[in-house]
């Protein structure tokens, strides 16, 4: 009693900066994406932003979700633009409020990280732990900050695990929970089909809370149901319905345009470099302790394996894994997102076996965590510290002179003109996807104005326009897109 009396200023003091860390994602979220961080090749800082929130734009501007013959991804992942929909209608188009549900997702994980933790560890110290690890996490800090899926995605992960964690308790089976996890992965696919890597961490916690309960294998297919046929039943349906309203070209070029690529099997092991390497991505100390702690566990403490948990963080980071390994040469750091809070869970969780079996093994994973939240800590201090509004800024200016010819179409073209058009209010179509050829999109919507970066001009979707040379902004340090040029189309 005198020690655990002894420890709770610690533990309060630990509450208030993983409180404090938390609630620093919402400040200066105009900010640009960090120049110069580990993660500067993420083509996300200004694509990916504008094209998952475009539908929520469009809508808010003219009242449709759809534009004919361009990229309409929400026709196969509607969830996210629902979503901003909705909050645009309140707040009008902004990638202020965009960035506030992303960062708000961002914070609810925390919650939602503790109770998980707290099913699966003795102690509480392992609960706490994996929150501040969390909120100290510079990565989830940078991604958290853009108006893109991967965090809501990490969000209804973390939350499938829990809410799977109650599909059997007492020696029964809870359909409430189970059905429950039906509409929760439904969801999560509806907000990005690769979460299906992720059902197989999320069927053996459903499937383990199960056999806790007196059931055996021969139950194995209720979580299988649930979680897996479920939910593709739900999403044919979605399927049909879109179909049935007459988008179906913009479903089927949805999953053809991000289909997966052959594998290079000659350069397997190419790609196996660069995705162990690239997995630093996720932290520079966590990443490699859970790789050490997977060796360990193999081969001296393999009563790690009996924690579900545990088992479920390798299930997700092993298929998670699998699939970038796939994508070859595109090892976008958000990709990894996905893999930080089971990465988390195996720090913390054979950090609470430890704390029952090694004092000395304890007192390791303890400084090595301490350190862990105090070089992010100050990594996150100096993102906020040395913000820059270069994107931001232009696309102020952008809009500012687009608005000011009334002569002219407000309507933008271009890889980041649904980027620009989030930031400030202004209508666009994709100038790299769409079903319909560059040049015929181009001809039908007669934009105005086309916004290109280093003078990579796409001549033959502009062939018969004369294009004058409006305005150029230097922004981001990723030599393929540092300056990016308005152009006047006519």
């Amino acid at each position: 009693m005198l020690r655990q009396a002894a420890l709770r200023p610690l533990r309060i003091a630990l509450w208030i900066v993983a409180a404090a860390l938390g609630l620093s994602r919402f400040l200066w979220l105009a900010a640009d994406f960090p120049n110069y961080s580990p993660w500067m090749i993420d083509q996300a800082k200004f694509t990916d932003e504008g094209w998952w929130a475009n539908a929520a734009v469009v809508h808010t501007l003219t009242g449709h979700w759809h534009i004919a013959g361009d990229y309409n991804p929400a026709a196969a992942v509607p969830v996210w633009p629902l979503l901003l929909g909705v909050l645009f209608h309140l707040t009008g188009v902004s990638i202020i409020a965009a960035r506030t549900l992303s960062a708000a997702f961002s914070l609810a994980m925390l919650a939602v990280v503790y109770f998980l933790i707290h099913r699966y560890a003795a102690s509480p110290a392992a609960a706490q732990a994996a929150v501040l690890l969390m909120a100290a996490s510079p990565f989830a800090f940078v991604f958290s900050r853009l108006a893109i899926l991967d965090t809501l995605v990490v969000f209804e992960f973390c939350l499938m695990l829990l809410v799977a964690s109650f599909a059997g308790t007492a020696g029964k089976l809870r359909i409430c929970p189970l059905a429950a996890l039906t509409l929760l992965v439904t969801a999560a696919l509806l907000t990005k089909t690769t979460v299906a890597v992720l059902l197989p961490a999320v069927i053996w916690i459903a499937f383990r809370a199960l056999a806790s309960s007196g059931r055996v294998w021969r139950t194995f297919l209720q979580p299988v149901v649930a979680v897996a046929i479920a939910p593709f039943a739900l999403l044919k349906l979605w399927a049909l319905f879109v179909c049935w309203l007459g988008y179906g070209a913009d479903y089927t070029y949805f999953f053809g345009v991000n289909a997966m690529p052959d594998i290079d099997w000659p350069q397997a092991l190419h790609w196996l470099h660069d995705l162990a390497l690239n997995g630093f991505f996720i932290d520079r100390l966590l990443y490699p302790l859970a790789l050490a702690i997977l060796f360990v566990s193999l081969a001296f403490k393999r009563r790690l394996w009996r924690n579900q948990l545990f088992t479920a963080s390798w299930l997700a980071i092993a298929a998670a894994a699998v699939f970038i390994f796939s994508r070859q040469d595109d090892y976008a750091p958000r990709y990894f997102l996905v893999m930080l809070s089971p990465v988390i869970f195996v720090v913390v969780l054979a950090f609470d076996d430890a704390l029952r079996t090694s004092r000395s093994a304890a007192g390791i994973l303890a400084a090595a965590m301490a350190i862990t939240v105090a070089f992010n800590t100050f990594a996150i201090g100096n993102f906020l510290a040395h913000r820059q509004y270069q994107l931001y800024g232009a696309a102020r200016e952008i809009a500012a002179t687009v608005r000011a010819d009334r002569n002219r179409s407000q309507l933008l073209f271009g890889v980041s003109a649904a980027e620009v058009g989030l930031i400030a209010g202004l209508p666009s179509i994709n100038g790299a996807y769409g079903i319909d050829d560059m040049a015929v999109k181009v001809a039908r919507n007669k934009p105005g104005w086309y916004l290109v970066w280093n003078e990579e001009i796409d001549h033959d979707a502009l062939a018969g326009h004369t294009m004058t040379p409006v305005a150029r902004y230097n922004i981001f340090d990723d030599d393929d897109r540092t300056m990016l040029v308005l152009y006047k189309l006519q």
